[in-house]
């Protein structure tokens, strides 16, 4: 696993063409899809095809509100609040370089944050006018469970695991989206695709302060207390790829159903088709794997607590012993 050392990271930092800059502010084109067609849910199920171009077009453009919610969520509910509680940990058990690095990883995030904000805004003015997530909403044991995480990070730090990889596979998405050109469904709006590469490049330095932190945090901890950091990582990743009936992405089906009424025979059927997406090998491994997520996965492979990784994470295969 090739990581940044935090001097090099520092300096990167430092260069203006390789941090993330503001997009100028205009209104998005409607027509097009904001992001590729393999990046949403319904594209894996039987009933897409059957989908008009219109509604395959509207469909995109939902879930792609619903992907920067989502990315909203792990900066301001994920990594704000976890990185805080960890500071402490990290200055004493990595170096006051690390601390610095991570002090400007939040500033960075809250920027991202707000981008994202005034993103979705642009896209969807009406919907986003007095709220910040129309898709993105939190059940109660999903917050007691949040609340829970960043009260014991000192000890249960298994979210690092997940920022890491989430935060790789903005980066896969912000590339995809990058390659795209002309798909089927035409070109990716302009300005969507913008904000999404910028955000890039300030996560490209992130996944490597994330490498350390995993190595100051939670590869220190004792045996014991990484075995239970690891099932607990396992049971929310296995959690976070099986798509629900009353999830996320569901949501994204409803709406598109309200916008096309012509659907609501079918609504059930496209819903439950995404429920049965947790079994779908293809849709599986599309989320996480060793080439979207490579230090991600490296990390896994240097924790013997995670194993059984593979067991969730279809596209997971831990290497032979050398």
């Amino acid at each position: 696993m090739k990581v940044l050392n935090l001097e090099r990271i520092a300096a990167i930092a430092a260069d203006p063409a390789r941090r993330t800059a503001a997009v100028p502010d205009a209104p998005a084109d409607l027509s097009l899809p904001f992001i590729p067609e393999d990046q949403t849910h319904l594209y894996y199920t039987p009933g897409y095809a059957a989908l008009t171009r219109a509604q395959k077009i509207r469909y995109n453009q939902l879930f792609a509100l619903r992907v920067n919610e989502y990315i909203m969520m792990l900066e301001r509910d994920f990594v704000d609040p976890v990185l805080k509680a960890l500071r402490r940990r990290a200055q004493q058990q990595g170096s006051a370089a690390l601390r610095h690095a991570l002090e400007g990883m939040l500033a960075e995030e809250e920027r991202h944050y707000q981008a994202f904000v005034a993103l979705n805004r642009r896209c969807a003015p009406r919907d986003y006018e007095r709220v910040e997530a129309q898709f993105m909403r939190l059940r109660p044991y999903e917050r007691a469970v949040l609340r829970a995480m960043h009260a014991g990070a000192r000890w249960l730090p298994f979210a690092l695991w997940i920022i890491v990889a989430m935060e790789e596979s903005s980066i896969a998405l912000a590339t995809s989206m990058v390659r795209h050109g002309e798909g089927a469904l035409g070109p990716l709006e302009p300005g969507f695709v913008a904000v999404h590469r910028e955000h890039a490049k300030d996560e490209a330095r992130h996944i490597h302060i994330d490498v350390h932190l995993v190595r100051a945090c939670l590869a220190t901890l004792p045996a014991a207390w990484r075995l239970l950091n690891a099932s607990l990582f396992t049971a929310f990743m296995r959690d976070m790829i099986s798509p629900k009936a009353k999830g996320t992405s569901a949501r994204v089906v409803r709406r598109l159903v309200a916008e096309f009424p012509e659907l609501a025979s079918r609504a059930s059927e496209l819903i439950a088709s995404l429920v049965a997406l947790k079994d779908h090998e293809k849709f599986q491994r599309s989320l996480f794997n060793r080439k979207l997520t490579p230090l991600a996965f490296a990390l896994y492979d240097d924790e013997p607590a995670l194993a059984n990784l593979g067991k969730v994470l279809k596209a997971y295969e831990r290497p032979a012993a050398a």
